[in-house]
């Protein structure tokens, strides 16, 4: 590994985005926990009285598995001990959906026909709960190792800064499921499918062969990209 790349990880040790204060993990199958540290390093994550290990790669890159876990709404601490130390708070156990699209995903509930709904669930007397984790959005040719999410976890107080329709579907699932319903949203405006397909499926597609040069002209670390530019 480059001194430079080594010295930058010793800087920023750290570990996924979405594992964070108020996270949900999913109920019933094993949920992985990842992150980054020096080469080498020894990384423990304690979570619901189990106990698991890993060491980095050479990359840096390190990751374990927690065993399969039951719906839980009362809140546990969920600890990751690394070059770095963090105890994660008020974590929950229950179902997690992923919400993807263009500009009706992203669409706030406070601005839609459902703001009704998100003021009943944010003024409850007992927060519900129902959270969400938004990605910042970016564009990138390639996909990103590190997600950012500005917010974070978001609980049901800010339901009106929820996706509307991941709201909406959000709580009808918590009125039949009684359990903890998280909601990862990554969407992007004015975004075709294509955008959220892995390249080198669009590449050996024989029917997408403009989508696969629309990319390569838009790559510059190809010459045809550069030939493009």
């Amino acid at each position: 590994m480059p001194a430079d790349k080594r010295a930058e990880l010793l800087k920023n040790p750290g570990f996924g985005r979405v594992f964070s204060d108020h996270m949900v993990l999913q109920r019933r199958q094993a949920n992985p926990i990842w992150g980054w540290d020096t080469p080498g390093a020894k990384v423990t994550v304690k979570f619901a009285g189990q106990t698991h290990s890993a060491t980095a790669g050479a990359d840096g890159r390190w990751s374990v598995k927690l065993a399969a876990l039951e719906a839980n709404a009362t809140p546990q601490s969920l600890e990751i001990a690394c070059s770095s130390r963090r105890e994660l708070k008020d974590i929950l156990v229950g179902e997690v959906w992923h919400a993807s699209g263009q500009s009706n995903m992203e669409w706030l509930a406070n601005k839609s026909l459902c703001s009704a709904l998100a003021r009943e669930i944010a003024d409850a007397k007992d927060a519900l709960p129902i959270r969400e984790f938004r990605t910042d959005t970016v564009s990138a040719l390639y996909p990103q190792k590190r997600a950012k999410s500005e917010d974070g976890w978001k609980s049901s107080r800010a339901a009106g800064d929820f996706s509307a329709l991941a709201l909406a579907f959000a709580y009808e699932l918590y009125k039949e499921l009684k359990i903890p319903i998280g909601i990862l949203l990554t969407s992007h405006s004015n975004t075709r499918i294509e955008a959220f397909t892995q390249r080198q499926a669009i590449e050996a597609h024989p029917d997408l062969k403009v989508d696969a040069d629309q990319m390569r002209d838009g790559d510059v670390s190809l010459e045809q990209g550069r030939a493009a530019f």
